[in-house]
């Protein structure tokens, strides 16, 4: 069997490769997709790739999700011309990738439509892979689906994008969100890159450690108003060591207390962490939660973002604090009070140990290799 795994950026696609390695254990073929960062990060996982341009002057943004203020509705028409716009500039190579390749089967990032569309031109089944706690899918593929109905006809895809055949979820059950839509549990096994354990990375003899982590294009990195207050903040922590996964690149000088050691893959040090501290990404909760250890979460207005760290919250491993009152060192709901609250109160770690759990007993990737190659043996609109 031949897979192709389309990605939209590098996060979304680490969420997949276990799966993807699994595939490559039973002697399947996978092939990545996606633009050049995409494919160098499936190329450190081991993974081959084609390199997909975007088009000049449409760069991928995260505005490819749906946005708005967590609670409020996304504005859809806006989303869907978006989507058109998009899709629209990429879909020739993309189909142009899977024609000489020849899948089997398409596995789908939730947000990159073309695989949708590569899949109901091909005839091949189509698989979509959440990253995690998920509010978005379950309402965004369908309207993509309507919404990308010209632009799939233009190259001779009458059918339209394909409806995903299955979802593969490795979110565990009890952090999953309500309104989301059933779908096949496979366990989360972290992956966070490759390379080397550090020498720092054992739990220290003495004191508590934090792990700090905030993805690659969020406020706490990118205003320098609130990485100072941040960095302030917990440097105020008694007891504490902050390991920092990444920093401005014109950041001033860390307290004696912040580490930044650069980009460590957290799975080969999460779990000689007391708690972690992070922006709502889906990987770097789960990662964490694969570890037993608590979190807090920076509410962000990304609402994938918003609805890991309400769901955490949910479950009792961890807080959502509002970048606000995050600000607010005088607050009681200030970072510095929530940190010591979190590395403190022994609910929240069993509660992330209890998750942890639960994330074991689910199927492993190389469980649901036969279920998918059962898929791409039927036939598909034949």
């Amino acid at each position: 069997m031949r897979v192709l795994v389309v990605a939209l950026v590098p996060s979304h696609l680490m969420s997949m490769v276990p799966v993807a390695w699994a595939l490559r254990s039973a002697g399947h073929e996978v092939l990545v997709a996606g633009g050049a960062p995409v494919v160098e990060r499936a190329a450190a996982a081991g993974l081959s790739g084609a390199v997909v341009s975007e088009p000049p002057g449409r760069p991928v943004r995260r505005s490819a999700a749906p946005s708005g203020l967590p609670g409020a509705g996304p504005d859809w028409a806006l989303l869907q011309e978006r989507w058109r716009q998009r899709v629209d500039g990429v879909l020739d190579e993309h189909l142009d990738v899977a024609r000489r390749w020849r899948p089997d089967l398409v596995l789908v990032d939730p947000i990159e439509f073309s695989g949708l569309i590569v899949a109901a031109a091909l005839r091949v089944p189509a698989v979509l892979h959440r990253w995690g706690p998920d509010r978005i899918s379950s309402q965004s593929v369908p309207r993509a689906v309507e919404a990308l109905g010209e632009v799939a006809a233009r190259r001779g895809v009458d059918s339209g994008p394909a409806l995903p055949s299955l979802v593969l979820d490795p979110c565990p059950p009890s952090l999953q969100c309500p309104e989301a839509s059933a779908a096949q549990p496979v366990r989360f096994v972290p992956f966070n890159g490759a390379g080397s354990p550090p020498r720092w990375a054992p739990r220290p003899d003495a004191g508590r450690r934090l792990c700090v982590s905030f993805g690659g294009e969020t406020p706490m990195l990118t205003r320098p108003e609130i990485w100072d207050a941040l960095i302030r903040e917990l440097a105020a922590v008694r007891d504490m060591e902050s390991v920092v996964t990444a920093v401005p690149h014109d950041a001033a000088g860390l307290p004696a207390s912040v580490h930044a050691p650069g980009a460590v893959p957290l799975d080969l040090f999460l779990g000689d962490c007391d708690a972690l501290l992070h922006h709502g990404g889906a990987g770097t909760a789960l990662t964490g939660l694969a570890f037993g250890v608590p979190q807090l979460v920076l509410a962000q207005s990304n609402p994938s973002w918003a609805a890991v760290g309400e769901r955490v919250a949910a479950r009792g491993a961890g807080v959502v604090l509002d970048l606000d009152a995050a600000m607010s060192a005088d607050s009681s709901a200030g970072l510095r009070a929530t940190v010591e609250s979190v590395l403190s109160a022994p609910g929240y770690r069993s509660a992330a140990e209890s998750l942890a759990d639960e994330i074991r007993r689910l199927p492993a990737p190389s469980d649901v290799v036969p279920l998918l190659a059962e898929l791409a043996a039927a036939p598909v609109g034949r």
